[in-house]
């Protein structure tokens, strides 16, 4: 989703079109796992059709590519993902714009009073992520589930075997979201969700410029335990900050 927001804003920016060439290192039909329910580049389809001004980007892929080996990562987080043939840009650094929408009818009325929570956790993932995106253990998940339940939130969960229209639906008619770093949080930045993640990583910040985030398990589980009270405020807080900057892309269109 990060090429496609960052060629949507390209393209709004300039006043100009792009052709996406997404180069995959597998074959076409790939899946990770026989249980998924669909491709990657399904889902990247998909997604593209609920985008504000779709017709803007085209994209081709490109399979079995070597474009982008895994040699190019010093395995901890700077890894070349994209670039410009124009040179304007590439996400070797956080500079890049990304700020993009969905189409507006996709925007559900925000219900502050609302008590859904969408919530994804590593759990179930077929490979453990990196280590700053994990140092809540699964036990831990499952402790914050209970205690939102028990306080009366009704709370659902996503995984990556979620299909893409069932997650893309529920994060759309969710009241907060609360997660880790990865799966569906572009997602839930597009529509400014109110979101918390636990993580000490500014790229936190750039997937989702709403983002309330906090660095150790213990200012984690305080945040949690006044979330009902306190905590839920200061997200709403900023993603209505954010939803304004969104909302600035029509008006101008």
């Amino acid at each position: 989703m990060l090429a496609l927001q960052v060629c949507h804003n390209y393209c709004y920016k300039n006043n100009t079109k792009v052709n996406l060439e997404m180069h995959w290192a597998t074959p076409e039909g790939h899946l990770e796992t026989p249980e998924d329910p669909e491709t990657i580049v399904e889902r990247m389809e998909w997604i593209h059709t609920k985008f504000h001004r779709q017709e803007d980007v085209t994209i081709t892929h490109v399979y079995n590519s070597d474009l982008f080996p895994s040699s190019n990562t010093d395995g901890n987080k700077k890894k070349k993902r994209f670039y410009f043939d124009s040179g304007a840009f590439s996400d070797s650094e956080y500079g890049i714009k990304k700020d993009w929408v969905f189409k507006k009818e996709e925007y559900k009325p925000r219900k502050d009073s609302g008590k859904n929570i969408v919530i994804w956790t590593p759990t179930y993932n077929s490979e453990p992520p990196r280590k700053w995106k994990r140092f809540l253990t699964n036990d831990d998940w499952w402790g914050i589930i209970k205690l939102l339940r028990r306080e009366g939130w009704i709370v659902q969960e996503l995984t990556y075997r979620t299909p893409i229209e069932e997650a893309y639906e529920t994060i759309q008619n969710a009241d907060y979201v609360l997660c880790y770093d990865g799966m569906w949080h572009y997602i839930a930045g597009m529509f400014a969700k109110p979101i918390f993640i636990p993580s000490w990583e500014g790229i936190s910040g750039f997937a989702c410029p709403q983002v309330v985030c906090r660095p150790n398990k213990d200012t984690v589980m305080e945040f949690i335990n006044t979330f009902t009270e306190k905590g839920r405020k200061h997200m709403i807080n900023k993603s209505n900050k954010y939803i304004r900057k969104l909302g600035k892309i029509f008006n101008e269109d």
